[in-house]
């Protein structure tokens, strides 16, 4: 039986998003031109720009190429296409990708319905941060659907969708409540915690990393300039 938390968040939301993914700076040649063509919705010229910059590997033009194959835009709609870049870019880590491939498995567009796949994927992009896949995969475990329902791992995931704005996984949450015991909310709060200890711990540990990197490309170029200036003198 579907809970209501599960009929709170429909998967189907997330198909009618049609999210470009951009690209930090500095800007490969091309990508740029892919994605002013998508917003003038000239999406003939937008495949053009980003199909070999997907083909050298770049996980962001990979994901919009899968997006337009999906939409059918400047291209035929073809799902097993876009579901072969979206596994490219999910190769990479690619939040989105593997968000899209969820949506996939979930329908069975370019490949066999497989609700255990669908949160499989889910389930990558939520650990990355998601918040669409996070607020999908908790209306899941309120369900049950591909995976045994869990009330502690649903509240989980919903509480940090809507942590990030999501509005239907507050809405989940909300319903969920009314079927949770004590316990479970109690559990689901102590994995909230430990998250967000691990989040700040990643975090310091990434911003220690910076100056030590700094320090070290200083070395670098200290020891080239003083190489150089050896063999000007010599």
């Amino acid at each position: 039986m579907i809970s209501s938390g599960y009929k709170k968040f429909p998967v189907l939301t997330l198909l009618a998003l049609a999210v470009f993914s951009v690209f930090p700076a500095p800007v490969p040649a091309g990508f740029e031109e892919g994605m002013a063509a998508v917003e003038r919705r000239d999406y003939g010229s937008a495949v053009a720009e980003f199909r070999p910059l997907a083909e050298q590997g770049m996980a962001e033009a990979q994901v919009n190429l899968g997006n337009l194959y999906m939409k059918g835009l400047g291209v035929p709609p073809d799902y097993v296409e876009a579901r072969h870049w979206y596994e490219q870019a999910a190769r990479q880590g690619n939040a989105t990708a593997e968000t899209k491939l969820g949506i996939l498995h979930y329908y069975g567009l370019g490949t066999p319905i497989d609700m255990s796949e669908a949160a499989r994927w889910f389930g990558k992009a939520a650990e990355q941060g998601e918040a669409s896949a996070q607020a999908v995969l908790g209306a899941l475990y309120a369900s049950g659907n591909g995976v045994d329902k869990d009330n502690v791992r649903a509240y989980f995931w919903y509480t940090l969708a809507a942590e990030q704005g999501n509005q239907n996984a507050l809405e989940g949450k909300n319903s969920l409540i009314d079927e949770m015991v004590p316990g479970e909310v109690a559990q689901a709060l102590d994995r909230l915690a430990e998250w967000q200890k691990q989040k700040d711990a990643a975090q310091a540990s990434s911003l220690d990393e910076k100056p030590k990197a700094k320090k070290a490309h200083a070395k670098t170029v200290t020891g080239k300039t003083r190489e150089k200036f050896k063999d000007q003198s010599g």
